[in-house]
């Protein structure tokens, strides 16, 4: 099956998401699955409202508690209107790790079209906006905690992308480990 052609700065995420994924790993909101390519197919399950293999909502999730050692929200949270539920239900169905990216509020990229008096948000579809104290904030009552944070990697457009971490990425990437002792509090499917 041919794999539909990504962008480079998108493989990067991806790339960049797999080094942090551990065991079997579950993608919220696949759609063209590029973190397959960087997971093992054994170890892959990827899910979305229309094109993933299982198809479902971030909010309802087919899954038992505890299915997942890795669960991945790679650019959904700011399509959301009730992020919290997403990110509970994601918490429901993982053992060990989350992993959320969402667009960074100070990416050069926002920075330019700031101080050039165009519009910041370039995604109509996104109606929420994201910094790590606000993800960090909204992952305590789920059995998660932010662990690490960072940028990457500096865009600014019509220029090559620089493949680094910098406080102006364009991504911001939160990584998040179950907080010892919460796994008895995920209520379990019955």
């Amino acid at each position: 099956m041919l794999q539909p052609r990504l962008e480079k700065i998108d493989l990067w995420r991806y790339e960049r998401v797999a080094a942090y994924c551990v065991g079997q790993t579950l993608d919220v909101a696949c759609g063209l699955r590029g973190l397959s390519r960087f997971i093992s197919e054994d170890r892959y399950v990827g899910c979305d409202l229309e094109g993933g293999p299982v198809r479902c909502s971030a909010y309802d999730l087919p899954f038992r508690a505890m299915s997942f050692d890795t669960v991945v929200l790679g650019e959904v949270l700011e399509h959301l209107e009730m992020p919290v539920a997403a990110l509970k239900e994601a918490s429901r169905v993982c053992r060990r790790r989350m992993i959320i990216t969402v667009p960074n509020d100070y990416s050069l990229v926002r920075l330019s079209r700031l101080l050039l008096g165009r519009p910041v948000e370039i995604e109509k579809e996104h109606i929420l906006s994201f910094n790590s104290w606000n993800i960090a904030k909204m992952l305590r009552g789920t059995g998660m905690e932010m662990i690490e944070s960072f940028c990457f990697p500096l865009r600014l457009q019509c220029l090559p992308e620089i493949p680094v971490r910098s406080r102006f990425g364009y991504w911001l990437f939160v990584i998040a480990d179950r907080t010892p002792g919460t796994c008895k509090n995920v209520m379990v499917d019955g």
